[in-house]
């Protein structure tokens, strides 16, 4: 007895449905996860590398303020790059990351610095970059 391509493939239907419908057992989001594994494991990596970095941050020697003031007025006239670090720190004890460009100007509360403005009670340590 013969069997035709149509009775194969409504066989293999019967089968197929049979299957999903009794054996197979959908696993969810589970299977897509080996897709998501590398960019989480590039963006976990990331974090720690930046947490790294902001753990070894160390707070540089206060200076006066009339000496930061100084440092700060001839960079502007001079349109010169500084650095600075800020007076402040995270409740977890991490000292945010310094500010680098150039003087822009000032108010009587603020330095601005690049785009930054800076509140002048906050400066802590300043230099000029070369």
């Amino acid at each position: 007895m013969a069997i035709n391509n149509e009775e194969i493939d409504n066989v293999t239907l019967k089968q197929a449905s049979h299957f999903f419908k009794h054996d197979y057992h959908d696993r969810g989001m589970i299977k897509w996860q080996g897709y998501y594994l590398s960019d989480h494991t590039e963006h976990v990596n990331k974090i720690a590398h930046e947490v790294k970095h902001a753990n070894q941050r160390v707070r540089k020697p206060e200076m006066a303020p009339e000496l930061i003031a100084k440092i700060l007025f001839e960079a502007y006239a001079k349109q010169d790059t500084v650095t600075i670090q800020l007076n402040t720190q995270s409740e977890q004890g991490i000292i945010p990351p310094m500010i680098t460009g150039v003087v822009k100007g000032y108010t009587d509360e603020a330095i601005v610095i690049g785009t930054q403005f800076v509140p002048q009670t906050n400066l802590w340590w300043v230099s000029k970059t070369p």
